[in-house]
């Protein structure tokens, strides 16, 4: 069994942004423990999906984490290291360019992604 959604009440709308409503979630957890999570969107599905990315989220910083910064930043170097090694050997400078512009896309785009969208709209 996975975490299911056993009550969900309407809390009350947004004073600061009139289109947000906040629901209470609770949640019957795999162990049997009921948690409560405030959840916030334009309607009920939309702060559904909000507590389910946040929980994918959690899930993926917990092993993200793992590996320290320099970890990180030693992955980084070894990876521009590789496509100036591929630009050196080809002459192409589509290989530089692109190799450097999918890596900052990807970086934007899990910042982006890994943003917690149920914030308090208050």
């Amino acid at each position: 069994m996975k975490k299911k959604a056993i009550n969900v009440e309407y809390r009350k709308t947004s004073e600061s942004f009139p289109e947000w409503l906040k629901y209470e979630v609770t949640i019957l957890s795999e162990d049997g423990k009921v948690e409560k999570i405030p959840a916030y969107g334009k309607d009920l599905q939309d702060a559904l999906s909000r507590v389910v990315h946040d929980e994918k989220v959690e899930k993926i910083a917990k092993k993200t984490n793992v590996i320290p910064w320099w970890g990180w930043t030693l992955i980084w170097f070894a990876y521009l290291f590789a496509i100036t090694v591929w630009y050196s050997m080809s002459g192409e400078m589509a290989i530089l360019v692109g190799g450097i512009a999918f890596s900052y896309g990807l970086l934007i785009s899990l910042v982006l992604w890994g943003r917690e969208r149920n914030k308090d709209k208050e």
